[in-house]
């Protein structure tokens, strides 16, 4: 035999027991997963503004906001431990050169290919510090202070003339560049960074971890000079 639901409205006094009822047993509610997403979602009624609803949106906005500059915090810790590893790798591949020839070499060759650019080049003022150096080159009194100006780096767009002069013949192919300026006693140089993309090098950029590649190339020059 099978029983029957009576699905008709209440009655008003069946109404109010029912609310007192939950009133004292909220739980009810709350661990019914289905009921619970029903009322949740319920919608508001015109004019009426649902104060609890409106703090849980702002709330899980919030949260989300806090959730994405998470991410971002952590992928910009991991992006400057990879770019930190790839300079340590970079100052590691010149220390194993034993002379001139050899340290050209690396810098043309180990050096781009570390540092994820297209070009590196080291030019020396009032010195040739080899004959055919494909990286190591000489430049004139002044040069550095004429491409460079009065400051310690320079980050961004290659300018002007500057692609040919430092960077011929692939010069017109470059896009962006990061100069550090070379303090080697008697002789100032300048480390030369080169990239075809043309968003490689901005100006803001930090430059802790060249001005520390440039203070290792001083000092293997040095030897040698």
């Amino acid at each position: 035999m099978s029983a029957t639901i009576d699905t008709s409205s209440p009655a008003p006094e069946a109404l109010d027991q029912l609310r007192a009822w939950l009133i004292q047993n909220p739980d009810f509610i709350r661990e019914d997963a289905e009921l619970f997403a029903i009322l949740s979602a319920a919608p508001e009624r015109e004019g009426v503004i649902d104060l609890g609803q409106a703090a849980r949106n702002r709330l899980m906005t919030e949260i989300k906001q806090l959730r994405a500059l998470n991410e971002g915090i952590v992928e910009t810790a991991r992006a400057n431990l990879a770019i930190q590893s790839q300079v340590h790798m970079a100052v590691l591949a010149l220390l194993e050169a034993d002379s001139l020839a050899t340290l050209d070499r690396k810098l043309a060759n180990r050096i781009p290919g570390a540092l994820s650019v297209d070009l590196a080049r080291v030019f020396v003022e009032d010195h040739a510090p080899l004959r055919d150096g494909e990286s190591l080159k000489p430049c004139a009194a002044g040069f550095v202070d004429r491409i460079l100006g009065q400051n310690v780096e320079r980050l961004g767009p290659i300018e002007g003339a500057d692609g040919d002069a430092l960077y011929a013949p692939q010069g017109q192919r470059m896009k962006s560049h990061a100069l550090v300026r070379l303090d080697m006693g008697s002789h100032q140089g300048v480390l030369a960074l080169a990239a075809r993309d043309a968003h490689m090098f901005q100006a803001g950029q930090g430059t802790e971890l060249l001005n520390f590649l440039a203070r290792s190339l001083e000092r293997l020059l040095v030897r040698w000079l």
